[in-house]
């Protein structure tokens, strides 16, 4: 997951515990604020009860009826409110209390004040009561209402949380494109962002000076590779010709031309070596043009006919899959037909007696792919890594190699804006895959 989805996600969460926190907590401390705020309320109105009976009744008029009926009780037309005065037996301090109480036939659960007093020697007990549905109301309301914010929360956020990180990481995308063609040092772009963010001025500036250095050491390793060969054919030439000419005077006995035959040998192997460091030098560089079309399948035939011979040796078969057809357009067709060679020729040397090479071709929404799989001796997986490595040679077949054919194919697959991978499974076999991207 890239770096500002996930900031967008984390202040997403972030906002939504908050929201969740005030889900969880929010009603009960309402609630426990309502309570509050009617237990204020009954204590005032326990003093207005009193202020009211003495200023317009009178308190011993009052009482007198209360003698007469046992008791006094009195609510509003919704009963959120009552009050009732009875006699006593017990005086007791002023409670307040939570408590379902029943007026008229109903049910209502009420915070009640019960406040004891003393008149003409006997006791009378004072309860009034509030209606706190009201509260469990607002109670449910927020829940609901708050299930709704935090979908809304959720919703919000997310959309403007990464419109927001999107912006602020849109330099880092323009690094992660330029960092793109580190592969290609000679192609990266060394324009500066545009961006007011000091980190990423840095993190550009920083990356650019380590292109400079990669792109210089880059370009002397390839002036070196392309001048050291060019150097060293000629008097590997003229060495050549010279061993050709005491050969052909005759005069040498058997031990003398067996040792030229040897030199003549090593020498072919080092012109090949030099000529496969010209090649990839010169691919490098750009340098072979591109004015063909070529039809890929064609070119596998091609490679199929060109190896028969080789498969004699060790009774092996060969066979291209039924498949679809991808014509190439601009490309070099020699260097595509060195590349499936290579990887054919491959398949060949490091295969098992009377094993199998199956070449396929495959085409997937986004790439033209061209596999070759064999059953041989396979690679180790810690060496898979290293195999378009120059000189880097894994496989103890006995075979003679110069661990190039594998980085001259990564090479001219990379110039033709193809991929080239490896499988393998030591014992069994390996599978080269080049992937064509399709525009």
């Amino acid at each position: 997951m890239k770096l500002y989805y996930k900031l967008a996600l984390i202040n997403s969460v972030t906002r939504i515990l908050i929201v969740a926190a005030f889900l969880v907590f929010a009603p009960g401390v309402i609630y426990k604020a309502a309570v509050t705020q009617v237990d204020s309320n009954l204590v005032k109105k326990k003093t207005k009860f009193f202020d009211y009976i003495v200023a317009r009744i009178g308190m011993n008029e009052f009482m007198s009826k209360i003698a007469a009926d046992s008791t006094y009780s009195d609510y509003t037309i919704f009963k959120e409110n009552y009050i009732s005065v009875e006699p006593d037996k017990e005086f007791r301090e002023d409670t307040i209390f939570t408590s379902p109480r029943d007026i008229e036939g109903d049910i209502v659960q009420c915070r009640v004040l019960q406040h004891c007093f003393y008149h003409n020697g006997d006791i009378f007990l004072l309860e009034i009561g509030e209606s706190v549905q009201y509260a469990r109301d607002i109670n449910s309301i927020l829940k609901r209402m708050g299930l709704y914010i935090m979908l809304a929360v959720i919703i919000i956020t997310a959309i403007l949380d990464l419109g927001i990180t999107q912006y602020l990481f849109y330099p880092l995308r323009k690094l992660e494109s330029k960092l793109a063609a580190t592969r290609h040092p000679e192609k990266f772009n060394f324009q500066p962002i545009a961006t007011t963010t000091s980190d990423f001025r840095y993190l550009d500036n920083t990356i650019s000076d380590m292109m400079i250095k990669i792109q210089d050491a880059f370009n002397i390793e390839k002036e070196f590779i392309a001048n050291v060969s060019h150097e060293l054919l000629t008097p590997i030439s003229i060495l050549q010709t010279r061993l050709e000419n005491m050969l052909a005077k005759g005069n040498l006995d058997d031990e003398a031309q067996m040792k030229i035959i040897e030199s003549q040998h090593t020498l072919g192997r080092l012109k090949q070596i030099i000529r496969s460091l010209l090649l990839i030098s010169q691919i490098e560089n750009n340098q072979p043009p591109k004015e063909d079309t070529a039809h890929v399948r064609e070119i596998l035939n091609e490679v199929t006919e060109e190896i028969e011979d080789r498969l004699i040796e060790k009774n092996l078969t060969v066979s291209l899959a039924p498949g679809p057809d991808y014509i190439l357009s601009p490309c070099n067709r020699s260097l595509l037909f060195t590349m499936f060679f290579n990887l054919v020729n491959n398949a060949v040397k490091y295969n098992k007696p009377n094993g199998s090479i199956l070449i396929e071709t495959n085409r997937t929404a986004s790439a033209y792919e061209v596999s070759i799989q064999d059953t041989g001796i396979g690679i180790a997986p810690e060496n898979l890594r290293s195999i378009f490595h120059r000189f880097k040679k894994f496989n103890a077949s006995g075979e003679e190699s110069y661990g190039l054919g594998l980085p001259m194919v990564k090479t001219i697959a990379e110039f033709h804006g193809a991929e080239v991978s490896a499988e393998s499974e030591p014992g069994k076999g390996s599978k080269f895959t080049v992937s064509f991207h399709l525009n």
